[in-house]
């Protein structure tokens, strides 16, 4: 749900866009300047990813991920995602070669990815879904939560 697939194509420019700054932004320094300020950092993409900022993620929900990611080691497991991603590249490069036989199904954001991811989903399986909510960005069961559980629920 409205993430890419590293190492199939259309990735690069995703991957090498400046506003994703924080694909690169892993290690012990990055966690030393975010620790005691994960609000702030939350912040940025709460906002800047969403469609309308003021309609992202509910303030409960940000006190929630701002204390679970505050706790020692948090923040270095998600960055750890990215941190493996020139290996998912290469990884996912070469099991694409095989498309996926299986319904597979993309949602993504108008305002975000959603028809980018959409392309590479059919890159890599014969029978895939797309949906591209409108108005939406990249947090779309917190955007979009009705519409999202009607597509999984639809898809299932």
């Amino acid at each position: 749900m409205d993430a890419f697939l590293p190492g199939v194509p259309g990735w690069e420019p995703i991957y090498n866009d400046p506003h994703v700054w924080h694909f690169r932004f892993n290690g012990e320094y990055p966690e030393k300047l975010v620790r005691g300020r994960e609000r702030t950092y939350f912040e940025y993409f709460w906002n800047v990813f969403a469609a309308d900022k003021n309609h992202s993620i509910p303030e409960a929900d940000r006190k929630a991920y701002t204390e679970a990611y505050a706790k020692p080691g948090r923040m270095r497991a998600a960055w750890t995602y990215f941190a493996s991603w020139p290996q998912l590249a290469k990884d996912f490069a070469q099991l694409s070669q095989t498309k996926l036989t299986m319904p597979v199904l993309s949602i993504g954001g108008e305002k975000s990815l959603g028809k980018e991811l959409g392309e590479q989903a059919k890159l890599v399986a014969d029978n895939a879904m797309v949906i591209v909510l409108p108005n939406t960005g990249h947090w779309i069961l917190e955007e979009k939560p009705k519409e999202t559980t009607d597509a999984l629920m639809n898809f299932l």
